[in-house]
């Protein structure tokens, strides 16, 4: 609000995109934060509440200047490991996390040794990818759902590889599918989804 109001419709073509890649993102974090912490899938109101409250949040954020925000898969991967889901303990750590933020002098983080974060940091991953890989397997792995699968994580990882070959294609190309795989990989994931004829079995 400080700088105004204006409505560029490039740019919110462009962060319009985002959001809906980022919803699906964070449809699929909610999901694998319910499946490591509660082994289950989160209810339809879980989702409605989640993605609502996501929303309300980028609001709020965009009328004081931010830029959409994500849900962010690291804390999928540190509640898969922990079991943690209590909603104080949650509220506690953002809390020490904001006071971090205020405070970005503070030398109380820094002392953690490199060691430390850096397998933390593996570990999170991992569990991150396992968690995913038990999100995709709830479903029958037939041919179309591999190739779902397959050509999305294929074609994501190819982008974020062969990102330098896309300085050829105008700005907002890049800028939407250059910077992050997450993108391309869920635009390929729901046109397959949505084209690929469907078994009759699942039909039924």
């Amino acid at each position: 609000m400080h700088f105004g109001i204006e409505f560029e419709p490039s740019a919110c073509v462009a962060l319009g995109l985002l959001f809906v890649i980022n919803s699906v993102q964070a449809i699929g974090d909610f999901s694998a934060t319910t499946a490591g912490g509660l082994d289950r899938e989160p209810t339809t109101g879980e989702l409605h509440g989640a993605i609502l409250g996501y929303g309300v949040s980028n609001i709020l954020g965009a009328f004081l200047g931010c830029l959409p925000t994500a849900t962010y898969s690291q804390n999928v991967g540190i509640v898969a490991t922990t079991k943690v889901v209590n909603r104080v303990t949650l509220g506690l750590s953002a809390l020490i996390i904001l006071t971090a933020g205020l405070f970005p002098n503070s030398a109380l983080l820094t002392t953690i040794p490199y060691a430390v974060l850096g397998g933390a940091t593996v570990s999170v991953f991992a569990s991150i990818a396992m968690t995913g890989m038990k999100l995709v397997m709830t479903e029958n792995m037939n041919y179309r759902n591999t190739s779902i699968v397959g050509l999305a994580a294929a074609l994501g990882m190819g982008v974020s590889q062969a990102s330098a070959s896309l300085a050829s294609f105008p700005d907002w190309v890049t800028t939407i599918f250059g910077k992050s795989p997450v993108v391309i990989a869920t635009l390929v994931a729901v046109f397959l989804n949505v084209t690929l004829p469907k078994d009759k079995e699942a039909e039924k």
